[in-house]
């Protein structure tokens, strides 16, 4: 019997390495070996729930996203272009969850028109929209691979830019550096517009599809941003429908669950806007726009579209299946609902 059963084995085992679950016995290569053939790295590597009114590929829609809330919060014009010709206005970034860096160098590159009173608007110099950016993630692989990637790139001016791993959902564990970086307003040597010599300073905190994870919850860095840094917040964030029902919360809940994210995270407008309102922020200051028929639904259709292109290769999408069904049970039921955030200090 052992002799059977130890050939039986051997003949799984080999099956599993070498072939197809498709092609059994018949061929000893099918498709898998388009694993080999992909560019490592991509050329991008953006991560997040993506604004697709219009985009049809992933990064495009990622930075669609990012796009919307800077114009929300007036950091782009409408156009999609970068704020005023003639303002001065020094903006700061504090980016809590910048993942793989990509919106990192987005917004390092990103360049206005000044447009001095004696000059013509052909004649404007071009100046960084960000005098400084810092970014944290709590991932190390991530930062190690932002700041590779940051740090390669010819655009990007990397003396006002700053990256560190740090949970930014702890403000009272960052080092002094990060409060520094995060605080500093003098300009630097290396590289700073040296022609905005205006003192006026913005300094915004940006979430882009991140808050949610934040555990305990998002109460400490609320009352960081408003406190201690001065600072207005913009985010993409995922809300709580006002009437779920008591199958949906049980569903999400399993889903937080898996998903490693703090139920209690999920509020409601009402709630969400008092923790900003408890933090220190004016009502009369606080925008929140729902933008979940552009968010949920086309996520899960390109997540779905994508695994059978993969499938047509041999690959597969993998976990983010998973994904794509909890996108797609959220845009069918509205329990969950993708929200933009502006608070204004």
């Amino acid at each position: 019997m052992l002799v059977p059963f130890l050939t039986h084995a051997l003949k799984r085992v080999a099956g599993y390495l070498f072939l197809s679950k498709d092609e059994g016995d018949h061929d000893l290569y099918g498709l898998d070996h388009g694993i080999l053939n992909v560019g490592v790295p991509p050329a991008s590597m953006w991560m997040n729930m993506g604004f697709w009114e219009q985009a049809t590929s992933f990064p495009a829609a990622c930075q669609a996203l990012l796009d919307e809330v800077l114009m929300a919060a007036g950091l782009l014009e409408p156009d999609g272009m970068p704020f005023g010709q003639s303002n001065t206005t020094r903006f700061r970034v504090i980016d809590l969850g910048f993942g793989c860096g990509d919106q990192s160098i987005y917004l390092a590159q990103l360049t206005r028109k000044i447009q001095p009173a004696e000059a013509s608007a052909t004649d404007s110099p071009r100046h960084f929209l960000l005098d400084s950016y810092v970014g944290l993630t709590i991932v190390p692989s991530q930062f190690r691979f932002a700041h590779e990637r940051l740090y390669s790139s010819s655009n990007t001016n990397g003396g006002r830019v700053k990256l560190f791993c740090a949970d930014a959902a702890k403000p009272s564990t960052w080092t002094k550096d990060i409060h520094e970086a995060a605080t500093d307003t003098s300009i630097k040597e290396d590289g700073t517009d040296g022609a905005l010599t205006t003192p006026n300073q913005a300094t915004w905190v940006l979430a882009l599809d991140t808050l949610y994870h934040f555990i305990p919850s998002r109460e400490p860095i609320f009352r960081h941003a408003f406190g201690e840094l001065n600072a207005s917040i913009m985010a993409f964030d995922l809300l709580l429908s006002d009437t779920p029902s008591i199958w949906d919360l049980i569903l999400l809940r399993l889903v937080c669950f898996f998903a490693a994210t703090p139920f209690s995270n999920f509020l409601a407008i009402t709630e969400y806007r008092n923790q900003l309102l408890a933090a220190g922020y004016d009502r009369d200051k606080i925008e929140i726009r729902d933008i979940s028929d552009h968010v949920f639904a086309g996520m899960a259709s390109f997540i779905e579209r994508r695994d059978g292109e993969l499938k047509n290769t041999g690959m597969t999408i993998g976990r983010y299946r998973a994904a794509g069904k909890v996108s797609k049970w959220w845009a069918r039921s509205g329990i969950v609902r993708g929200c933009i955030v502006v608070a204004r200090r």
